[in-house]
């Protein structure tokens, strides 16, 4: 039986009048109604707490949320109080039903292509990022609190009634287990910035392998994962499952599968940033990977997605196997990959594939994937001829290999020839 009944009027903080339309899912600190605001007739997501979640501290914790306001349009945040008979609930934005949990991505309900990931993650660090920089505490980074589009990347995170100032000691949740920061377990400190960080390590490890950093041989071989085993495993001892100077803990063939495959699928650069997560940034919380170190190296990733000539996998391109002169081969149906095209923009190299965008974040940095500055097109009567289009608003200057130079206005297309320079007006790129 549901705490609130359909078609209840409940006057809010604010003065607005919300019915009640529909009960959506409970938990274990309350349930969730879909409302509708009787002014606006917007609809809106309720989250009703039970007795033993309605405190005091709760309460005084969604006031002050309310008032700050989000950081940013990701966070599906408290925008209005209801009060009803000594308990109470908020007001928040509605997720989107096209929206999808690591959880989902976890059971293969979600399937998003390599580049929605990355985008996907990319968008998780900035979010993120946005509230460490306010001061704020997330406390509780784990697979029910994040949601993503699986199209395109886009994230929505929700939950944000745990809120706190960095460091709060007040009270409130410590996190969800498998995603607690050790020190946090151990008891030396309260949830912070650096332990938010450490949970965001957890679930990107979780949405790229689709595995838990540290449940490899001893987890596998513990018969009864109870407390005292947890505690060991994630907090006491805790050991990288692929910890370079340590392989007791490694994945078991046949049982911890997507931890094998996914490693080995992913180029040097990014496992070398989990690694560090979770060796140096295990024991010392002040070396942890920071938001900007993850926008970097994901967007990188996204930059080297290269498909399969024969089953079209998305991959990704190894400078390391270039320079050692050695094939790269599709993790799918193991066929040698034809390389395509590379532009080189300062310190990015971005595979020109047959779909291929390039944004601001390539010119200007910002790591702003949403304005489009140009795309790979197909030579419209000469098969195979592909070229640059210019999807921006300002010119491009082409210099082909033998010093002629063209402009390639806004609209048009510059063709990809080896060696060819495009000055993008900040920055130059190079054709390989």
């Amino acid at each position: 039986m549901t705490a609130l009944k359909t078609g209840a009027k409940l006057q809010s903080q604010h003065k607005r009048v919300y019915t009640v339309i529909r009960f959506i899912a409970s938990g274990g600190q309350g349930e969730v109604y879909e409302v509708e605001d009787k002014a606006s007739r917007s609809r809106y997501a309720l989250k009703w707490y039970f007795k033993h979640s309605a405190t005091p501290y709760q309460k005084k914790l969604i006031d002050r949320l309310i008032s700050r306001g989000k950081p940013d349009d990701r966070f599906l945040w408290p925008l209005d109080m209801i009060e009803q008979k000594g308990l109470f609930g908020y007001v928040m934005d509605l997720r989107p039903t096209d929206y999808k949990s690591v959880l989902d991505l976890m059971k293969r309900r979600a399937e998003p292509t390599f580049a929605a990931l990355c985008m996907a993650g990319i968008n998780l660090a900035d979010g993120y990022q946005s509230l460490h920089s306010q001061g704020l505490c997330y406390r509780d980074i784990s697979f029910g609190n994040l949601f993503f589009n699986p199209v395109n990347g886009d994230v929505l995170i929700c939950d944000n009634d745990n809120v706190t100032v960095n460091q709060d000691s007040d009270g409130g949740t410590e996190g969800t287990p498998r995603f607690i920061a050790p020190e946090i377990i151990s008891r030396k400190q309260y949830p912070s910035t650096l332990t938010d960080l450490y949970s965001m390590a957890v679930l990107l490890f979780y949405m790229f392998m689709l595995h838990h950093p540290l449940e490899g041989a001893i987890e596998a071989n513990i018969k009864c994962l109870d407390g005292k085993a947890m505690e060991k495993i994630y907090g006491k001892e805790p050991i990288f499952i692929w910890d370079p100077a340590n392989n007791s803990n490694r994945p078991i063939p046949g049982y911890q599968d997507n931890a094998i495959i996914f490693w080995d699928i992913y180029p040097p650069y990014i496992r070398d940033l989990f690694t560090r997560a979770f060796t140096v940034g295990l024991k010392d919380p002040n070396k942890r990977i920071v938001e900007k170190q993850w926008k970097e190296v994901i967007s990188q990733l996204r930059d080297s997605i290269m498909y399969c000539s024969y089953c079209s996998s998305e991959n990704f391109y190894d400078l390391l196997k270039v320079k050692q002169n050695q094939n790269h081969h599709c993790w799918q149906c193991k066929g040698v990959i034809s390389l395509p095209p590379r532009i080189k923009i300062g310190n990015q190299l971005i595979m020109l594939n047959h779909n291929t965008e390039l944004f601001s974040h390539h010119i200007k940095g910002g790591f702003d994937f949403s304005t489009k500055i140009g795309k790979i097109s197909k030579h419209p009567t000469r098969p195979g001829r592909w070229g640059l289009t210019n999807t921006g608003s300002d010119n491009w200057t082409l210099t082909k290999q033998n010093g002629e130079s063209t402009t390639v206005m806004s609209g048009k297309t510059a063709p990809l020839q080896t060696d060819a320079k495009i000055n993008f007006g900040p920055v130059e790129g190079i054709i390989h």
